[in-house]
């Protein structure tokens, strides 16, 4: 579900050449579709992630994928460039918005010692469709060059695949009482704060501040790593595998610092990835040729899977579950305005600097300031501490718990 619904809002890249002939969209404005779709994307959890806490994840998923699915179709017969930013960028957005937060709280909800891994596999996804971009790109040439045709197919791939997935989608009950998928003693899914009480608190205010601040440096390479690395003379197909080289490099930062997470703790890895984010930002303004490149688009992967696994864990673990979606959909709304505010932003930068070097840095001292001030949220809180051993439930116990919970 989120491999379909990421990789098409992350593919707009991959038909540039096309709409910038169709439509006569500069550089500049096709990069504003992909900050629409991401900002709506997160902007809209405010919405879906307290819906999803009322009705459960799984009708707010459907509709999201189905949105998306909408929204690609309508693209596809799209006649301005307006129509295009406000279908593939808003509804597309809104799609992924409604179905990311659902999806990922109720992965917070099923696991708690192994939180970091189960977060880090369920959002690999979004690695995954951030992969496909450069196969996506393939599209268009399939279909007899026609890049309408290869949005209405993309549009029919992700409403299937997307809303059967979703449909998959399973609350645990409020009062479970059998073990979790991890072997974990059940602790009923009403523990934790209300999301009154925790939108009131000062941990949710810094972490709130903290993530807008980090998420000016994440936003950049989606829209602007293709466009830099040709400027540095990188030809066209290698540059657009670049953000295949984000993806792929987000897989196992995913994994990898899911596991590390779990071992060594989740808030000295989520703030190791924070800053790695933006020193990485700082490589990437130095790069001058398809080698640093590569090495920045490896490197960023790796570290801003991490922070995308490890955010709505470190979330979890702060807040607790009772109100786990809506916690994670009002944070991610620092997310939206992060992007948009970022991407015009870079640009204007980069056109008063004469180069993409001074806002990249500029962007990386946001990503640095942002760590600190994550690293001052729940400094006292037992949350943050090294995993304890868990008591040891038998495997079989825990499989149980999957088939025997009703839907």
């Amino acid at each position: 579900m989120l491999t379909l619904g990421f990789g098409a809002a992350y593919s707009c890249p991959a038909f540039a050449d096309a709409l910038a002939d169709e439509f006569g969209a500069s550089q500049g404005g096709l990069s504003m579709v992909l900050a629409v779709a991401t900002g709506a994307a997160f902007l809209v959890s405010a919405v879906g992630g307290p819906l999803a806490d009322r009705v459960g994840a799984r009708p707010v998923a459907m509709a999201g994928m189905a949105l998306v699915g909408l929204g690609l179709a309508l693209a596809s017969v799209a006649t301005s460039f307006e129509q295009l930013l406000l279908c593939y960028g808003g509804l597309v957005g809104l799609g992924v918005g409604l179905a990311y937060v659902p999806a990922i709280a109720t992965v917070q909800r099923w696991f708690v010692r192994r939180r970091g891994l189960a977060s880090g596999l369920a959002l690999s996804g979004i690695g995954l469709g951030t992969a496909l971009v450069p196969v996506v790109a393939e599209l268009p040439a399939r279909l007899g060059g026609d890049w309408r045709d290869a949005l209405l197919v993309c549009g029919a791939l992700v409403a299937l695949g997307g809303v059967g997935g979703a449909a998959l989608l399973t609350d645990p009950p409020p009062d479970r009482r059998m073990p979790g998928p991890d072997g974990e003693a059940a602790v009923p899914a009403t523990e934790g704060r209300a999301l009154r009480e925790v939108l009131g608190s000062r941990d949710f205010a810094l972490l709130y501040g903290g993530t807008l601040l980090v998420s000016a440096p994440i936003a950049l390479p989606f829209a602007y790593l293709v466009g830099s690395a040709q400027d540095g003379g990188v030809p066209r197909g290698e540059a657009l595998a670049l953000v295949g080289v984000v993806g792929l490099g987000s897989l196992p930062g995913r994994v990898v610092m899911g596991l590390l997470a779990d071992r060594l703790g989740r808030r000295a890895v989520f703030l190791f990835c924070c800053a790695g984010v933006a020193t990485a930002t700082l490589f990437w303004a130095a790069a001058a040729d398809r080698h640093a490149f590569n090495l920045f688009a490896a490197a960023f992967g790796v570290l801003y899977g991490g922070f995308v696994a490890l955010l709505p864990a470190f979330t979890a673990d702060l807040f607790g579950r009772r109100a786990a979606a809506g916690t994670i959909g009002v944070l991610y709304t620092s997310r939206g305005f992060g992007v948009l505010a970022a991407t015009p932003a870079f640009a204007l930068g980069a056109v008063a600097s004469g180069g993409y070097a001074p806002p990249l840095v500029a962007a990386a001292g946001l990503g640095l300031l942002g760590t600190g001030v994550l690293a001052t949220v729940g400094a006292k809180s037992r949350s943050w501490r090294r995993p304890r051993a868990a008591r040891a439930v038998p495997y079989r116990a825990a499989i149980d718990t999957v088939w025997w919970t009703k839907p």
